[in-house]
Formats: C-alpha cells, sequence, structure tokens
C-alpha cells in the first residue's frame, strides 16, 4: 500500500472516528452541501419521472438534473440568513427533513406533493396521521436525523462579521442566479416544450413541491380570512335605444390563433376557405392582454385594460359580462378549453369538457361548441342575449389533434409533443390545419345564425403561439419580450343585415376600419354598445364600432 494511499486512510478514518475533528466552514458552503446532498439523495422519483417521459433524451435528462440542483441552491441559500447561523442551520435542516419525508411518501405511496395533498395534511386528525406511522417510516426518519446531527457535529461554522456573511450571502445569490439564466437562456426551447408538455414532473422535485405547496396553501389560508370586498360595477347601466326584436350575439374565444397566419389577413396559405366566402370583416392589428389564458381572459373581459391590470382585482369586480347581465341581457357561457378563469363564475355556464363523453375520448373537438349552439338558439329569446363560446381551438403542442381526418390538408404533420424534434415546416403544417377547424367553426357559427333575424357573430382569440421562429415554441413569454407571433391575435366580425340596420352599423365603414390598431382593451367598451347599453364604465372612444355607427 502506498504512502499516500495510508496518509489518505488516516485522515479519513481519523475523521470520520473521532469527534474533535472537525470542518470549518462558511454558511454558503454548508448551505450548497445540503443543496448537493438533497439532489443527490431525494431525486429518484424525479428522475424516474424524466426517463418515462423522454427516454433516451441523456443530453435533456442531465440539464433537467442540473437546473434542479440549481434551484435547489438557490433555495438553500436564500434561507442562509447572514449573521444567523444558528437559525440558518434549522432551516436548512428543516428543508433537508422535508425534502427526505417526500421522498418516502412519493416512494412508498406514490403521493404527489401539491396543494391539495398539502391541505389534505393539514386537515387530517390524530387519528388519521397514526394511521400512516410504520417502523420503516420512523427508521427512515431516524436515519436522516442522524445524518444531519452528524454532519452538524463535524461542522463548525467559520466565524465572520455580519458584513462579511451579508457579502458572501449576496455573491452566492447571484453566481446561482446567473447559473439559473445561463441554463435558461441556452436551454429554453428544450426547457420550455418539456415543461408545458409534462407539468406534472414538477410535482416529483424536491424540496421545490413541498416548498410551492406550502406558499400556495397559506396563501390560500390568508385569502380565506381576509375576504376581499366584490365591487359592483355598472350599477348606472342604461338601455338607450330597446330594440324591437330581441338582439343575439355570439362572442366566440379562440385559444392560440395568431393573426398572421389568417388568410383573412393576407396569410399565403388558404387558412380560411369558408369564411373568406362570407362578409366578414376581418380587424389584423389586434394586441392581446396576455400571452396566456388565465391572463389574457379575465383581462379582456375586465375595465382595467393591460397596463393597469391586476388578477386580484379582476376577480373581485364586475366583468363585463356580469354588467351586461345585470341590465337585462340574457348571458350564457360554454366552454370547450380549460375553464373560463373567473369570468363565468356568476353567470349560466356548462364547462363541456366534462361531459362524459369528452372525459372518455381524452377530449372533444370545438364541434360540441356547434351542439352547445344550436340548443341554445333553438330556445326561444325573450331579451337580448350573449352566447360565449370558448374553444380549444389551437391549443398546443398538439396541434395534430386539433383537426379532424378532413380537415388535414397540409402535410406531414408534427404529431410529437417535443416540438423541436419535428422540421418547422411540419409545425407549421399541424397548426395551420388546426386554424382550418377554427375556420370551419365560425362559418358554421354564422350559418346557424343566418337563419336569425338581429344576430352577430365577434371571433377573437386569446393570444398566439410561437411556432420555433428563433428557437421559441408555444406561449407564455413576459409581454415585454413576447414576439408578436404571442401577441398579435384574430378579430372577426359578422352581423346580419338587421342587425346592422338596427344598431345603424356600417359594413363599408367597418371594412375601411380593418387596418385600424386595436388590442383586448377594446371588448370590456364595444359589447355594450352592441346592445345600446351606457355606463359611466365605459369610454366610448375605445369602442370599437364607434366610428361606423350612425347613431
Amino acid at each position: 500500500m502506498t504512502e499516500l494511499t495510508l496518509h489518505w486512510l488516516q485522515r479519513t478514518h481519523g475523521f470520520l472516528l473521532n469527534p474533535s475533528r472537525r470542518f470549518v466552514l462558511s454558511p454558503m458552503v454548508y448551505a450548497l452541501l445540503l443543496a448537493v446532498l438533497t439532489t443527490l439523495l431525494f431525486q429518484t422519483p424525479f428522475l424516474s419521472q424524466v426517463q418515462q417521459k423522454i427516454p433516451g433524451q441523456y443530453g435533456l435528462q442531465a440539464v433537467l438534473l442540473l437546473v434542479l440542483l440549481l434551484l435547489n441552491s438557490l433555495i438553500y441559500v436564500l434561507l442562509s440568513l447572514p449573521g444567523l447561523p444558528r437559525l440558518q442551520r434549522a432551516l436548512l435542516c428543516s428543508f433537508f427533513l422535508i425534502a427526505a419525508i417526500s421522498h418516502y411518501f412519493i416512494s412508498h405511496f406514490g403521493t404527489v406533493i401539491d396543494r391539495e395533498m398539502l391541505q389534505n395534511v393539514l386537515e387530517t386528525d390524530l387519528a388519521e396521521a397514526s394511521g400512516l406511522l410504520n417502523p420503516d417510516l420512523i427508521f427512515t426518519t431516524a436515519g436522516w436525523l442522524l445524518l444531519l446531527g452528524w454532519l452538524n457535529l463535524k461542522i463548525v461554522f467559520k466565524t465572520q462579521s455580519w458584513r462579511r456573511s451579508a457579502s458572501q450571502w449576496l455573491l452566492t445569490l447571484v453566481l446561482v442566479c446567473s447559473g439559473i439564466g445561463a441554463v435558461a437562456a441556452t436551454q429554453y426551447a428544450e426547457l420550455a416544450s418539456f415543461f408545458r408538455n409534462y407539468r406534472d414532473v414538477k410535482f416529483f422535485a424536491l424540496p421545490i413541491s413541498p416548498l410551492s405547496a406550502s406558499i400556495s396553501v397559506t396563501k390560500q389560508q390568508i385569502a380565506a380570512h381576509f375576504p376581499p370586498t366584490f365591487h359592483v360595477l355598472g350599477t348606472d347601466v342604461r338601455n338607450l335605444a330597446p330594440a324591437a326584436a330581441p338582439r343575439t350575439l355570439v362572442l366566440v374565444l379562440g385559444e392560440t390563433a395568431r393573426a398572421d397566419h389568417f388568410q383573412l389577413n393576407g396569410y399565403s396559405r388558404p387558412t380560411n376557405p369558408r369564411l373568406s366566402q362570407l362578409p366578414v370583416i376581418s380587424f389584423s392589428q389586434v394586441s392581446s392582454c396576455g400571452t396566456a389564458t388565465a391572463h389574457s381572459v379575465p383581462c379582456m373581459f375586465s375595465g382595467m385594460g393591460r397596463e393597469h391590470y391586476d388578477e386580484t382585482t379582476a376577480k373581485n369586480s364586475s366583468n363585463v359580462l356580469d354588467i351586461l347581465q345585470s341590465s337585462g341581457v340574457d348571458v350564457s357561457w360554454y366552454d370547450n378549453n380549460s375553464g373560463c378563469k373567473g369570468v363565468c363564475d356568476r353567470l349560466q355556464h356548462q364547462m363541456l369538457f366534462e361531459l362524459p363523453e369528452c372525459q372518455a375520448n381524452d377530449g372533444c373537438t370545438d364541434a360540441v361548441l356547434l351542439q352547445a349552439l344550436q340548443r341554445e338558439l333553438a330556445q326561444p329569446a325573450g331579451k337580448d342575449r350573449i352566447i360565449v363560446l370558448h374553444q380549444l381551438g389551437s391549443h398546443g403542442p398538439e396541434y395534430a389533434r386539433r383537426s379532424t381526418a378532413q380537415q388535414k390538408v397540409f402535410a406531414p404533420e408534427c404529431t410529437d409533443k417535443e416540438l423541436n424534434h419535428c422540421p418547422a415546416q411540419q409545425i407549421i403544417n399541424a397548426y395551420d390545419n388546426s386554424l382550418l377547424a377554427t375556420d370551419e367553426l365560425l362559418a358554421n357559427v354564422v350559418q346557424q345564425l343566418q337563419t336569425l333575424p338581429d344576430s352577430a357573430m365577434l371571433y377573437v382569440s386569446d393570444h398566439g403561439e410561437s411556432l420555433g421562429e428563433n428557437g421559441v415554441y408555444l406561449h407564455g413569454l413576459p409581454y415585454w419580450m413576447a414576439p408578436k407571433a404571442q401577441t398579435g391575435v384574430p378579430l372577426i366580425w359578422w352581423m346580419s343585415q338587421s342587425f346592422a340596420q338596427g344598431q345603424n352599423l356600417s359594413y363599408e365603414c367597418l371594412k375601411h376600419q380593418q387596418q385600424q390598431a386595436l388590442s383586448h382593451d377594446h371588448l370590456f367598451h364595444s359589447l355594450p354598445a352592441l346592445f345600446a347599453r351606457s355606463s359611466k364604465e365605459f369610454r366610448p372612444e375605445l369602442n370599437l364600432f364607434a366610428a361606423c355607427s350612425r347613431r
């Protein structure tokens, strides 16, 4: 045995067995050590999920593990409060134990650590909790406690001033954040595609998942104890010109449609073969309120506008549909997407995607909206009404599933959820076919309305979509950096001749307005004008029909 080996054994065995041998480390090194141990010891469920989702893609798997290590490092560094070593140790060890116990339950019971699970834990009584206790859990937890105790026995924090501790903390935080930023910048396309396709994987990342669940439950508990006051808007609304016959407006709320892929807006491909044969007006310069459904949908129906939009205020205030309903308009909402994001909570609504036939077939096409519309229109209208149809539309990344076999004009299609694995043209083909399905839906809506007097249709998408331009896919980028592909949305208008006459709206005038700059902000102020409703909440200058109304 070499002298070097003997020297190594003496040092390591002496360190392990001699309690007086200790390491002197800075608090930041201790935090990073626990982050590394957490990532190495408790990510078996996470790695198992990753390997199931993307088998054989070892490069992406390594990137995901690196991201997890960086995020864990960020959490542990944030918990390392400068100048408070005892509190720091307690917090870091607590999160290590949370990761260990969560790992046990995920591995042994197949549980998912999310908000609902944590809520169940909080509401579990002692008798139910005791049923989960078993020798294996006790010994496993004791083992991790012994490891933590041994580490804390062997590691002593370096004595340093508060200023030096704060400087090291800030420097380490900057370095970790820089690492996260570097990975995000270089691997954005693959990471964005992965997490959009496999969102459930995040529930297996430890201790990120229990931390996220804890924050969510805490916010929920606080909100429950301090419910905000609901602000009723439009109490002064008036009907300026009651119609001789009830008016019907079908508002089709699109999903993930971008304006520059509509034939009506100059796109080279025939993505609007049926609408092109109808007297519709397509406004081509329309910007969305956000780049994701959860933001755009409540925003476009609120009166705050994109610049001043606040989610909490919006969800606790009347939206334009609430105001119209209070003024005597019958409002109904049919949803084939993922819900109305709170907009229809006070309205008559039906979640069509929850129908047994839709759940049995892993979702329904938007044809289910036409069936709902047909039933709604068959009912006699005793007053003005708005019928909202919320599409599944072109929701990605599975664009190929959004069109039927008869609608697949452009081929071949990308059928892979990992869009970056497909040639660009195949992605565009699948996406454009989904727009053909929307074209058929809208044309059929118009066809149904043509049998009704005083009827109109307004279609607008919630946001657009990136199809791989500059390596960017899908949507959801922060608005300030989002490309026009994600913020430029189609807006299409059709009205019957009797509706135009009743509202004194000039078709030719609207045709000349197709290039005007519009946004989701106009919706709140335009819908009431179609029913001659007036209120101090509505701004005439944001009524997109104002310039062409002879009233």
